[in-house]
């Protein structure tokens, strides 16, 4: 083989390893991964602008990213164990309370937000949820695989949540230097 030739051959073997590699699965887009399965950032924005916008609003206090991710995280564990204790919010009555707080075509992260604050708050008047209750979902939701792209945060397996920290390679600011 000629060096022409070898050089051909290296530099289409590049090509191919990077085209196959774009067609991999990336990061971008990617808010967690759960168990293996994604969380997108344009579904936690989506989630988190509805919910933000419905009036009458749906929450006390406005949706941060963190906030947001975390119930789009702890949502499927809990809405699971809740229908296992008879406590069911379907996707046509979370429907029907987005339309009545103005989200005419709720999205999928909306939904799923909406379910979890109505079965919580539906097992909570009914005396359904126990401490033991809350103590197995913690359990639950700590033996989650998740991994969170930084900008939202880092899983915090004690609270199975997603906290706001200072990444380790970035120093605190001194304003005496």
């Amino acid at each position: 083989m000629t060096p022409t030739v070898r050089r051909s051959v290296a530099v289409l073997a590049l090509g191919t390893a990077l085209v196959a590699t774009g067609c991999g699965s990336t990061t971008a887009d990617r808010a967690a991964v759960v168990d293996g399965t994604v969380i997108r950032e344009t579904d936690l924005q989506a989630a988190m602008s509805e919910i933000n916008g419905m009036d009458p609003a749906l929450l006390q206090d406005q949706l941060t990213p963190s906030g947001t991710l975390t119930a789009l995280v702890q949502a499927p564990v809990v809405l699971d164990y809740l229908a296992g204790k008879g406590v069911v919010v379907s996707d046509s009555v979370a429907s029907r309370e987005a339309a009545d707080r103005g989200v005419a075509e709720p999205s999928d992260g909306t939904l799923q937000v909406i379910k979890l604050a109505s079965a919580i708050s539906a097992a909570q008047q009914s005396g359904s949820l126990t401490e033991s209750d809350g103590q197995a979902l913690t359990e639950q939701l700590r033996s989650q695989d998740v991994e969170v792209n930084p900008r939202y945060g880092a899983f915090d397996p004690d609270t199975a949540s997603i906290q706001l920290g200072q990444p380790s390679w970035v120093e605190a600011f001194d304003a005496g230097q």
